[in-house]
């Protein structure tokens, strides 16, 4: 079967590059993954959360990084309390109900909630810079 694509031409050559949003955003993101494992150095799970932005749907997706808090034995202390602060404002933005268990990865995809956004370099110069979540905030 062919495909004509001859009276989109101009606007397919005209298309729009995906982006990173500026630092300081404010944004509805959604979560789209979640991946987890479980670290080799400490045998503690984890789970990293990926985000888009729907308003904005050139932005590139990003993701975030959370230890499991049901492991702080295996995680250092200092890590751990400020994990706990995150996780707390993460569910906080995302209205998660910890008053009954939830599948990271069945549960939460699809979820919408506020942050404010940063931007993350790469140190090794191998990627472009991409947005991360500088701040989860409560906001209905």
């Amino acid at each position: 079967m062919l495909s004509d694509y001859s009276s989109l031409e101009s606007r397919i050559k005209d298309a729009p590059e995906p982006t990173i949003l500026p630092r300081g955003s404010e944004v509805k993101a959604r979560i789209i993954s979640v991946n987890t494992g479980i670290s080799e150095k400490n045998d503690a799970r984890w789970y990293s959360v990926g985000y888009d932005v729907p308003d904005e749907p050139m932005a590139l997706p990003f993701n975030d990084f959370f230890w499991e808090i049901l492991d702080e034995d295996k995680i250092d202390p200092g890590q751990f309390m400020k994990n706990l602060d995150r996780f707390r404002n993460f569910v906080s933005a995302f209205d998660i109900d910890l008053s009954r268990p939830f599948d990271w990865e069945d549960d939460l995809p699809g979820k919408e909630g506020w942050m404010i956004l940063g931007i993350a370099k790469d140190k090794t110069g191998e990627y472009d810079d991409k947005n991360s979540v500088k701040k989860y905030i409560f906001k209905r």
